[in-house]
């Protein structure tokens, strides 16, 4: 790291500069390297390191070291250094966090700030505080995946997440209920969003576990970003009318949405219709595209396979992207089960797909979810079971990034 100028300025460094030149995720280790323009990206999506890496980038554009660095700086191993070791799972399936810090801010700027003290530091925490069982991902992967989306988001852990809060915060702003009552309605923002794209929410744990998918909003949505940007710029720019912007930009964000649900809804009309040509056909779902609110992915399920069609609210059904057999149950597969990756997966997984593949020791399954598989890359989130000739689990992993032959 001697070779790296800004060092000096920050412990977070990152490459500007283009677009990213090379993405790698290993989410079987639990490691995330993001090398590329401007920012890092982390997993945790950690609002303070939001806020150093904004300093970061202050410091790249404004700084006489900066300035100086020239080709030192672009060839400088800082980047080998940007090494996170959390789950890689808000690459593809969680609800990126500048939205929820978005949603906070501008519902900060929506009351009067004399109403209660530190209310915009209250409504970002509160707006990104679900996210703290992130730290589980220390414990790896699976376990991650097994706690994610969990207590802290449901209609239990919310209200006790937002006391724990308001009583943090009371020591600065010596107003507790109505501090309590700020962050229990920015806190209540965050699961609203989960819910919202592809991932999935539970609730009602721990009384029940099952998934409840919204399939509206992509994990990163560009346009309700920026419609929430706008508001929260102009009302602190604004010298009268400072809540009507923030009003205003909340109420079309709640448009925006109102139509992306519409539009779902649409999509879903369009795909049962096809999918109802199929010959065994179960079951259907939609996934909508980052900047197309037209576009949409439709997964089909059949007695044997899943399908992968484009939808098109205005035209139909456009053609099929991908097929998949589910495979059938067997021992082996009820041996592979027992492995913990297998089992973290398999209370996760929306559209799983099992597969067997005889080795020369003995057997390699493969558990799929066809709700994150790229057709183009050939890969997808899935865990990976290695059995010897007796059926005994001799490894396990899990990846988000797994190749899919």
């Amino acid at each position: 790291m001697r070779g790296c100028p800004l060092m000096n300025l920050s412990r977070i460094c990152s490459r500007t500069g283009a677009m990213p030149a090379m993405r790698r995720v290993s989410s079987t280790t639990g490691v995330m390297i993001v090398t590329g323009c401007g920012r890092l990206i982390s997993g945790s999506l950690n609002l303070f390191e939001c806020i150093l890496m904004e300093q970061v980038l202050a410091s790249v554009t404004t700084s006489r070291t900066a300035q100086k660095a020239g080709q030192k700086f672009q060839n400088c191993d800082h980047k080998e250094w940007a090494q996170y070791t959390i789950s890689a799972h808000a690459v593809q399936c969680a609800m990126f966090n500048s939205t929820h810090t978005f949603v906070g801010l501008a519902l900060a700027r929506t009351s009067p700030h004399r109403w209660v003290p530190y209310l915009t530091v209250t409504a970002i925490i509160a707006a990104n505080l679900p996210d703290i069982e992130i730290l589980t991902g220390l414990a790896g992967t699976p376990t991650y995946i097994q706690y994610h989306r969990g207590i802290t988001h449901t209609f239990i852990g919310i209200p006790v997440l937002s006391l724990a809060l308001a009583l943090a915060m009371y020591i600065f702003s010596g107003d507790f209920w109505r501090t309590f009552l700020v962050s229990l309605l920015v806190m209540a923002t965050h699961p609203a969003l989960d819910y919202a794209n592809t991932y999935g929410l539970r609730p009602f744990l721990p009384f029940s576990g099952k998934w409840y998918y919204g399939d509206t909003l992509f994990i990163i949505d560009p346009i309700l970003d920026l419609i929430l940007l706008a508001g929260i710029i102009a009302s602190y720019r604004a010298k009268k009318n400072r809540l009507l912007f923030a009003w205003a930009s909340i109420l079309v964000a709640l448009a925006y949405i109102g139509a992306r649900v519409e539009l779902r809804n649409e999509a879903r009309a369009q795909i049962s219709a096809f999918a109802a040509t199929i010959p065994n056909f179960e079951s259907s779902a939609v996934q909508p595209s980052m900047l197309n609110p037209w576009s949409w992915d439709g997964v089909i399920e059949t007695r044997n396979e899943f399908i992968k069609v484009r939808v098109h609210t205005r035209r139909g059904v456009e053609g099929e992207l991908a097929r998949m057999p589910k495979g059938n149950p067997s021992e082996i597969i009820g041996h592979a089960v027992s492995a913990r990756s297998a089992a973290v997966f398999m209370g996760f997984a929306r559209f799983p797909v099992t597969r067997v593949e005889e080795t020369e020791s003995g057997y390699r399954v493969m558990f799929i979810d066809f709700r994150f598989y790229n057709e183009r890359a050939r890969t997808a989130f899935a865990a990976e079971v290695l059995l010897d000739q007796s059926l005994d689990v001799v490894k396990d992993t899990l990846s988000f990034n797994k190749t899919v032959n």
